[in-house]
């Protein structure tokens, strides 16, 4: 069992306290969906998990050990991640990206790198450039490359813009393979693109859409902090609204 857990991680950016997490822990074999508006925190703590980003003070643990600087390569091998801002590599083509990524990974070279588009439904000539690709092309393709190394645990971070109806329900059933036996985190701006996706979410949104048809527990993230997990079954016997209800008692209890 793949499991992730996080101890006291804080984090600021431009003297803002971005993160202030006391504890969460997560494990394998489950989807959770990180929903919520741009300044909440989630692509913050995304990129501390995966050692993007260095926090200021805590831990995180994957499979109970801790993650630092000196070991930041192997657990990196653990992970797959696809983030929002792929600016950086848009001159690079496709066969360069993979070339690189292939190389990274000591993983051996397919004599055809269709064999791992057509996983995501992507047909694009090696040479092409990240940058001449249409946003539902680049999360396609970045996806492609997440998977590639079969990671224990996968972070996509706004997975669904840009995609088209076809694209939505590949990424979702690509996400519910993966998850059969290792962890996913996805964060996205509407609870309606986690629809049928999703099995445990942190919530960092008001906007609940037909998230209550899919989850099992729910746990709410609010500027940074989050609260302690709580199953569904739980939440629609103690409140007569739900998600809305809890989600606002939790944020009253953040800001009280």
């Amino acid at each position: 069992m793949t499991t992730l857990q996080i101890k006291n991680l804080k984090k600021k950016i431009g003297g803002r306290q971005v993160i202030d997490i006391k504890e969460s822990n997560f494990q394998s074999q489950k989807i959770y969906g990180i929903v919520g508006p741009n300044g909440t925190g989630k692509t913050t703590f995304l990129k501390c998990v995966c050692g993007l980003l260095t926090p200021d003070e805590g831990e995180i643990y994957i499979n109970g050990k801790q993650t630092t600087n000196k070991n930041r390569g192997e657990f990196l091998r653990l992970m797959g991640s696809v983030f929002a801002q792929s600016d950086s590599i848009f001159d690079l083509s496709v066969n360069e990206l993979l070339e690189e990524h292939y190389y990274f990974f000591d993983l051996p070279r397919p004599k055809n790198w269709q064999v791992l588009l057509n996983k995501v439904g992507l047909n694009v000539d090696p040479a092409m450039k990240l940058g001449e690709m249409s946003l539902g092309m680049r999360q396609r393709f970045l996806l492609s490359i997440a998977i590639s190394h079969q990671p224990q645990i996968l972070i996509l971070d706004e997975p669904f813009n840009g995609l088209d109806p076809d694209g939505v329900a590949q990424t979702k059933q690509i996400i519910r393979d993966f998850a059969q036996k290792n962890l996913v985190m996805v964060t996205s701006h509407s609870f309606g693109d986690l629809a049928n996706v999703v099995t445990d979410v942190m919530v960092t949104s008001h906007s609940f859409g037909d998230l209550a048809n899919v989850v099992t527990d729910v746990v709410v993230m609010e500027k940074g902090r989050m609260g302690q997990s709580e199953s569904l079954a739980t939440i629609n016997k103690r409140f007569a609204d739900g998600l809305l209800g809890f989600y606002h008692k939790e944020i009253t209890q953040f800001n009280g």
